[in-house]
């Protein structure tokens, strides 16, 4: 697709999708019910690392996670015992990951707000003057939470790492690249908005399968293999159409997939 055509299919889908209706789509609608941004850092996080699957799946076992931790999710991720969070998540399941592998992760995350004072400190610390995506940051962001975490068993740790994967990998991280995307972008109806230290233009486009299979057909790549150089390329091209903002695009794009898929499945 040539440049001036990509960027008017583009911009023409941002304005039909990327509005509030749609969030009932999507596991951003489980945030509704946090307005600190000490909170909202940590349910985007959590509720990130448990997006995958069917995503009514996600958003009713996001919302059940969160209502476990009652009021404030950043006071039981601070300031709880890990014995309280594993008897509080002591039956919840999401897939392959069990309310232990949950109970870690909240504690590794308290733990570095505790050191950091928030989640953007710790990613900020990782940012270089030479970076020109969030690549670097992601990378140590990733292995300093996963360093926090309590130690597991040798048969649950693969499914406590698959929680929070890293550029390192060679993983396209699709959703830390969605968690970085809601915390990072404007507050415009769907992105939250929590962060102001790091730049939007760093971004890296969030992708799995289905927008591998999208980005394909609209010329944005022509890798094969969705893992972070597929995401590089896809957001390269994305920024020549916005060099500020060049995710801003992402949910848009996710819902005209999903939105085709189900038509076609009906």
């Amino acid at each position: 697709m040539r440049q001036s055509s990509l960027k008017l299919f583009l911009e023409n889908q941002y304005e039909k999708y990327h509005r509030p209706e749609y969030l009932c789509m999507d596991p951003l609608v489980c945030l509704r019910k946090y307005s600190a941004p000490r909170d909202l850092e940590i349910a985007g996080l959590v509720a990130a690392a448990l997006a995958y699957g069917r995503v009514e799946t996600i958003i009713k076992n996001v919302s059940l996670l969160f209502d476990l931790t009652e009021n404030s999710i950043a006071d039981f991720a601070r300031d709880t015992s890990l014995n309280r969070k594993l008897r509080v998540f002591k039956g919840f399941v999401h897939r392959f990951n069990h309310g232990s592998d949950l109970a870690r992760l909240l504690h590794g995350i308290g733990s570095i707000c505790k050191k950091y004072g928030s989640l953007e400190s710790l990613f900020i610390k990782g940012l270089s003057s030479g970076d020109t995506t969030i690549k670097n940051a992601s990378s140590r962001f990733a292995r300093e939470i996963r360093r926090a975490m309590p130690e597991e068993s040798d048969n649950r740790r693969k499914a406590l790492d698959y929680l929070l994967p890293s550029p390192e990998s060679g993983s396209a991280c699709k959703r830390l690249n969605m968690y970085l995307r809601w915390m990072v972008r404007k507050n415009d109806g769907i992105d939250r908005g929590t962060w102001t230290g790091v730049p939007a233009s760093m971004l890296i486009m969030p992708v799995d399968t289905h927008v591998a299979r999208i980005a394909g057909s609209l010329g944005l790549t022509k890798r094969k293999s969705a893992d972070w150089a597929m995401a590089e390329e896809i957001t390269s091209r994305l920024r020549e159409c916005d060099p500020d903002d060049p995710v801003r695009f992402d949910f848009s794009l996710c819902r005209t997939g999903m939105v085709d898929f189900r038509r076609k499945a009906a």
